[in-house]
């Protein structure tokens, strides 16, 4: 993988912060622009340096990917906050055709719960 100053800013930004859009890097890399953010992004992408979250069609997010830390994420439907989460049914029987990656969880958070 070829190094550049770009590549370098987004993964600090994603050390510190867990999961950033496109939109969200772009704003904090002064002096970049969207599609040079964007083609640094996916090159980290396609290096596996880092790994693309899909919450939603319009909601793609990134984080560092490491082997290491194995974690699946909870949407809040009502806040929109995302949490970390660690499931431990890896081998779904349902899904005996399917190499699973991820899952995400959709429900309400503790606090938009007690809402209700």
């Amino acid at each position: 993988m070829r190094v550049n100053v770009y590549k370098n800013k987004i993964l600090k930004l994603l050390e510190r912060n867990h999961l950033l859009s496109i939109a969200d890097i772009h704003n904090k890399i002064a002096g970049a622009d969207y599609s040079t953010v964007y083609r640094n992004v996916d090159q980290l992408v396609s290096d596996n340096r880092i790994r693309k979250v899909v919450f939603d069609k319009g909601k793609i997010m990134y984080e560092l990917s490491k082997d290491t830390d194995k974690h699946d994420h909870f949407l809040c439907l009502d806040c929109g906050d995302i949490e970390e989460i660690n499931v431990s049914f890896r081998d779904l029987s349902l899904l005996s055709n399917h190499k699973v990656s991820d899952l995400l969880v959709r429900g309400l958070c503790g606090s938009c719960n007690q809402k209700v």
